[in-house]
């Protein structure tokens, strides 16, 4: 939807509907609401990309939004995005350990605590 109050539901309403799934339509979707750059509905979208890719350990997923996390502004997005890499990363510590080391160092206070998140069972 091009509401932007609708946005972050609808954003969050997909990854709660494609929780697990790891489909790429619906990381696609919500990657491009992503890079529109909105504060709130980044920080939505970042979320419900962890939502869809909960536990997939999937690396070219996650490093997206490592990347696009360390290039934006806003905190929102980031925040958004430090607990969508934790929940992608749910049940993966043994394969995480190199991503969260990079991430505790990470100058960005709000990435070092997804670190915390990820080590989270």
């Amino acid at each position: 939807t091009h509401s932007e109050p609708a946005q972050p539901g609808a954003c969050l309403g997909l990854g709660l509907a494609g929780m697990g799934t790891h489909r790429k339509d619906c990381v696609e979707q919500l990657t491009n609401v992503l890079y529109q750059d909105d504060a709130v509905t980044g920080e939505a979208a970042g979320i419900a990309i962890g939502l869809v890719m909960l536990g997939s350990g999937s690396t070219t997923e996650i490093e997206d939004m490592v990347r696009y996390a360390q290039e934006t502004d806003h905190e929102k997005i980031i925040r958004g995005l430090a607990l969508g890499i934790a929940l992608a990363n749910y049940g993966q510590l043994e394969n995480a350990v190199s991503l969260i080391d990079r991430l505790a160092a990470d100058k960005d206070p709000i990435l070092r605590t997804g670190a915390c998140h990820t080590i989270a069972p």
